[in-house]
């Protein structure tokens, strides 16, 4: 038994003819890429996935409390102390969005925008000098600024709609911000709502934006946050404003990731098919194993070794070469795309992004359907009778 084991090992590392070595090449390039593919795809799917999160994050606070209609000014002062003194609670401000529209002042197409005023400025929003005389300052997106030619120091006219009656403000652009989030870059203008209120004193009230220390606590504290914002106040978190988003987005990457499995399936099958290749060049070493004791259970693991290590090899190398794609293409910020594509996927970039459970999942999966197809032609060979098998020594 020994003797038939040492044969085995040989067997394996015996150099094969040209055929084998083709079939062997040809099973380990098809795990290869399709290992490499799956890597590549669940890297761009949870980097869509946190770019869309991040942006979302920026949109809006943690949590959004709309007050009744009705709420007196000193009520809504009270909610808003009482809301901070929450734990878990970094900030608080009142927010206010309203439609607009934007018209350059030396004539031009207007620009349909949303404005967001607040009494706490967004993170990516630094404006300087809001309470100075003169045109309410603002801040733009980018997109926004595009299609109005203007600048940081440019003077335009805001409408918005008080008391329902539009009202003009005169602006001032005091900053043109980039968070890589289209839905804000494209269509958001920001202001204080302060200043706001000062020059259309008919503003309706708004709600609470509330920010947390840790954002995945949003849903833990939403009816300590909805007790402490007074009868009648409607809360909402992040993940329950964006769950159709994000639950489109796991089924999308479930979806791409059960397509490319069977990518990789047909690449295992070529190691399927590699086996089958040396059954027949090795079929007269079979033979000999089988002559001298070997047990056909020897002929399933010797087969099962060699596919499995074909298969590994060929998961290793396309694991490596998976992330090198995710780092150059990371490297090369693509993909990129422009304005008019942007909006439909709603961020500018899409950063590639490798998480440790995606590659422990390429990594189980490869070597269970690699395996699994090694299977087949092992248990074939050692179903076969012994007087079948000695005759082809």
């Amino acid at each position: 038994m020994q003797l038939a084991w040492f044969l085995a090992g040989r067997l394996l590392r015996r150099r094969g003819t040209s055929l084998l070595r083709t079939s062997a090449l040809a099973a380990l390039l098809a795990v290869a890429l399709g290992a490499a593919s799956l890597v590549v795809v669940l890297a761009l799917m949870s980097g869509y996935t946190g770019a869309l999160r991040s942006g979302v994050l920026a949109a809006s606070g943690h949590l959004v409390a709309l007050y009744p209609p009705g709420l007196s000014h000193e009520d809504a002062v009270a909610a808003e102390a009482r809301v901070a003194a929450v734990p878990g609670v970094v900030r608080v401000g009142e927010v206010v969005y309203l439609p607009g529209m934007l018209f350059p002042r030396a004539g031009g197409q207007a620009e349909l925008v949303s404005v967001r005023a607040n009494s706490q400025p967004p993170p990516f929003v630094r404006l300087e000098g809001r309470h100075a005389a003169g045109p309410l300052e603002i801040a733009l997106g980018r997109g926004v600024a595009r299609r109005l030619s203007a600048s940081r120091g440019d003077a335009l006219t805001l409408q918005v709609v008080g008391g329902g009656t539009p009202r003009a403000v005169a602006v001032r652009v005091g900053e043109v911000f980039s968070t890589g989030f289209a839905e804000l870059d494209e269509r958001f203008v920001v202001a204080d709502l302060a200043e706001l209120r000062r020059r259309v004193p008919s503003l309706a009230g708004g709600g609470l934006e509330v920010w947390l220390a840790n954002p995945e606590q949003a849903g833990a504290l939403r009816d300590r946050i909805e007790q402490a914002c007074g009868k009648g106040a409607l809360v909402a978190t992040w993940q329950e404003s964006n769950r159709n988003l994000f639950a489109a987005l796991r089924w999308q990457k479930i979806s791409l990731g059960v397509v490319l499995s069977l990518v990789l399936g047909v690449g295992a099958f070529e190691v399927a098919s590699a086996l089958v290749v040396l059954v027949t060049e090795k079929r007269r070493e079979f033979g000999v194993l089988l002559a001298l004791g070997g047990q056909p259970r020897l002929l399933r693991r010797t087969l099962l070794l060699a596919g499995g290590a074909l298969g590994a090899a060929g998961v290793l190398v396309g694991m490596l070469l998976g992330v090198a794609l995710v780092l150059l293409l990371g490297f090369l910020g693509v993909p990129h795309f422009p304005p008019d594509i942007a909006s439909i996927y709603m961020v500018e970039t899409i950063p590639l992004r490798l998480l440790p459970g995606d590659l422990a999942v390429v990594l189980a999966l490869s070597l269970v359907e690699v395996l699994l197809a090694a299977m087949l032609p092992a248990r074939r060979v050692s179903k076969r009778e012994p007087v079948e098998v000695l005759r082809w020594v």
